[in-house]
């Protein structure tokens, strides 16, 4: 191997050069057309004999690639271990790579049209398909349930979620079903649907009441020019870097400064309802500009005001960001939050807030034993003080959520923090853990002990970096 191939990290190599390795075997899940569901395994073989592997879930009614992983060089030992585990959980199929690649586009491409792009984790797991060319040869597959985009939820939150990206893109034309259900129903019954005779697992989940009236009724700035610049629909997700050295050019407390109002009027202009001609003629971009730009030139002040904008509602951040939440804040919050753990606790016991909101906080602060090793126990700490808060909460949902403690266990599972498995135990007894999210305790304790997976390059801190990650989403 040379010298320039040791220099890459695995998310570079793969970025890089896995397009030009041999494609391996492909799997995929046996009776996926009934489901809706299913796993695709692609495999990628180095010169060594070792193997870097794909793992995409994907949801052929709805969502298209929900999540996906990968396995970077292992060798015939681990890779023969890790399917082995695969096949114990799916009926899996040997295929050819034509058939995966066509299934993986073919559903991405039917999710786009309700408005749902693929997980974050394919910004980089992309890189183990091929491009998707004309030099692949075309398959054609249905997908949605008779065609129409059918969204299959496990609880009111999720359906949430999704419901609001396919009424932009769809209007009410698709269809929706709970567990509780017997059979799928119109979108256009969405509105006037009574939830109330959903069981309890469906229902618990933290009430956002979080209300501020401190924000500023007229915008003033120094650098006028900021607002055009970053409001431009040309320039939506993305700035050049000649536009970010013009930014960042500017005197930074002062820069820094202009950016915070920018965040605290538009906040309060958007933090309530926000019109049907705004959502039609949607061109907001300040605010994810704004967010990132502040992970650059911020400093606490500007993490209050960060955390600020972290505390609105559900509309406000599929208004301002979409799919890119967290592209915009885990960064952001790891640079200006990594020494104020304290004020990232003081977020996360904040009553009333936006539940998938929390797990930007949660992911920033797990990305402090990726940059900071030295910090782990300092980090787990914090994690088990929070774990301990949540004891006793989370049966009222105060502060937390079943789908949160799932999604934060996810993280746990990536830092290896066998450490806290007796807090994360204690919660999972109390059998209001969304195990969706990241499987039942038996599950996370055996990721957890055996996993390969450790927390990935999703989200640089460079502000280039991070750009030039946004402008693939274009």
């Amino acid at each position: 191997m040379s010298k320039q191939q040791k220099a890459l990290s695995p998310e570079q190599y793969i970025r890089q050069r896995a397009r030009k390795l041999p494609i391996g075997d492909c799997y995929l899940t046996e009776g996926w057309e009934d489901c809706g569901e299913l796993m695709v395994w692609v495999t990628r073989c180095h010169p060594q004999q070792t193997y870097t592997v794909g793992i995409y879930l994907i949801d052929t009614f709805c969502c298209g690639v929900k999540d996906s992983h990968w396995y970077f060089s292992l060798d015939k030992s681990d890779y023969a271990d890790l399917l082995k585990k695969m096949e114990e959980c799916e009926d899996l199929k040997k295929v050819s790579y034509e058939e995966v690649h066509n299934l993986i586009y073919g559903v991405i491409s039917f999710a786009q049209e309700g408005g749902i792009e693929p997980d974050s984790s394919f910004n980089l797991t992309q890189f183990l398909l091929e491009e998707d060319t004309e030099d692949i040869p075309l398959i054609e597959y249905t997908f949605g349930k008779d065609g129409r985009h059918c969204i299959f939820a496990d609880n009111r939150l999720e359906l949430s979620a999704y419901v609001t990206k396919l009424q932009k893109a769809l209007g009410d034309d698709f269809l929706f079903v709970l567990p509780d259900m017997d059979k799928p129903m119109e979108g256009r019954e969405y509105s006037g649907f009574d939830f109330t005779g959903l069981s309890s697992d469906e229902t618990d989940t933290e009430r956002y009441s979080f209300t501020y009236t401190g924000y500023p009724e007229n915008l003033s700035v120094k650098y006028e020019w900021l607002i055009p610049l970053l409001s431009n629909p040309v320039n939506a997700l993305y700035l050049s870097d000649e536009s970010i050295k013009s930014i960042l050019a500017v005197p930074r407390d002062e820069l820094r400064k202009d950016l915070e109002q920018i965040v605290l009027y538009e906040t309060g202009r958007t933090c309530e309802e926000i019109s049907d001609e705004c959502w039609d003629n949607k061109t907001d971009t300040e605010l994810l500009h704004c967010i990132v730009l502040l992970g650059e030139v911020g400093n606490e002040e500007s993490l209050s005001t960060v955390l600020l904008s972290l505390c609105q509602n559900q509309d406000y951040y599929d208004f301002h960001f979409g799919d890119m939440a967290e592209e915009a804040y885990v960064p952001t919050l790891y640079m200006l939050g990594k020494d104020h753990l304290d004020k990232l606790m003081e977020y996360m016991k904040t009553p009333g807030l936006y539940s998938f909101a929390r797990i930007h906080i949660v992911e920033a602060v797990a990305r402090i034993c990726r940059y900071q090793p030295e910090r782990r126990l300092e980090v787990i700490e914090w994690f088990r003080h929070l774990l301990s808060f949540y004891d006793g909460r989370l049966e009222t949902c105060q502060c937390c959520d079943g789908m949160l403690i799932g999604m934060l266990a996810n993280s746990l599972i990536d830092m290896h923090a066998t450490e806290l498995l007796p807090e994360i135990k204690k919660l999972y007894d109390t059998g209001l853990v969304d195990e969706m999210c990241c499987g039942d305790f038996e599950e996370v304790q055996d990721e957890m002990l055996h996993s390969l997976s450790d927390l990935s390059e999703n989200y640089p801190v460079d502000i280039y970096e991070r750009y030039h990650r946004l402008k693939r989403w274009i």
